[in-house]
C-alpha cells in the first residue's frame, strides 16, 4: 500500500509536467534566437536602404547585395514564426503570449516587405513613398519583437524552473519508494527468520 502511495504522487509530479512541455520542446532555443535574429535582420534591411537612398553611389552594391540576402530569410523565418516551419525548428503551436506579439508586428512586416521588394527592384533612385513607409513601420516592428523576445526568454525561464523543481521531485519520490521497498523488505525477511527460530525451537 505505501508504495502504490507514492507510485500515486510520482504519477502526479509527471502529469504537471505535461504544462511546460511545449517551452521545453527540443527546439524552443533555437525558436528564441530565430525571433531574436528578426531585429537584427529588419535593422540590416533598413541600414541598406538609407544607403541606397542618402549614400554615395559606390557604396550601393554592398547594400544592394546585403538587401538580397537579408530579404529572403527575413520573410521565411517570419512566415515560420507565423505558421509553423519543421525546416527551422519552428513549432506551429508557439505560447499564445507569444503568438499575440507576433500577430501585432505582423501588419508592420507586410508594410515593410512590401516596400523593401519595391526599393530592391527598383533602387535608382529610391522611390520616396516606399522609403517612407518603411520608416513608418520599422520602430513598431521592431519594440513589438523586442518585446516577443523578452517574453519568450521569460516563458522559457519558468519552464525550465518548473521541470528542474519536476525533476528533483521525481528523484525525491523514487529514492523514497526504494527506501520503502528495502525497509519493507528487510520488515519481511526478519518476519520470516522469526517464524524459522519459533518453528525450530
Amino acid at each position: 500500500m505505501p508504495t502504490l502511495g507514492w507510485l500515486g504522487v510520482f504519477l502526479f509530479i509527471v502529469s504537471i509536467a505535461f504544462e511546460a512541455l511545449p517551452l521545453m520542446h527540443s527546439n524552443a532555443l533555437g525558436t528564441f534566437h530565430l525571433i531574436a535574429r528578426q531585429r537584427v535582420l529588419e535593422q540590416r534591411i533598413v541600414t541598406d536602404v538609407l544607403i541606397l537612398a542618402y549614400r554615395p553611389q559606390e557604396e550601393h552594391a554592398e547594400a544592394l547585395s546585403e538587401l538580397q540576402t537579408a530579404l529572403p530569410v527575413w520573410e521565411r523565418v517570419q512566415k515560420g514564426l507565423m505558421n509553423g516551419d519543421d525546416t527551422l525548428g519552428i513549432s506551429p503551436n508557439l505560447p499564445s503570449n507569444i503568438k499575440l506579439y507576433l500577430l501585432q508586428m505582423q501588419p508592420d512586416f507586410s508594410y515593410m516587405d512590401t516596400a523593401a521588394r519595391q526599393i530592391l527592384a527598383h533602387h535608382s533612385p529610391v522611390d520616396p513613398d516606399q522609403l517612407a513607409i518603411i520608416l513608418q513601420h520599422e520602430q513598431p516592428y521592431y519594440l513589438s519583437m523586442a518585446q516577443a523576445v523578452i517574453v519568450f526568454q521569460d516563458d522559457v525561464d519558468n519552464a525550465a524552473k518548473i521541470y528542474f523543481s519536476i525533476e528533483l521531485s521525481i528523484g525525491i519520490v523514487l529514492m523514497s519508494m526504494w527506501i520503502t521497498f528495502l525497509l519493507s523488505f528487510r520488515s519481511l525477511t526478519k518476519g520470516q527468520n522469526s517464524k524459522q527460530k519459533e518453528h525450530l525451537s
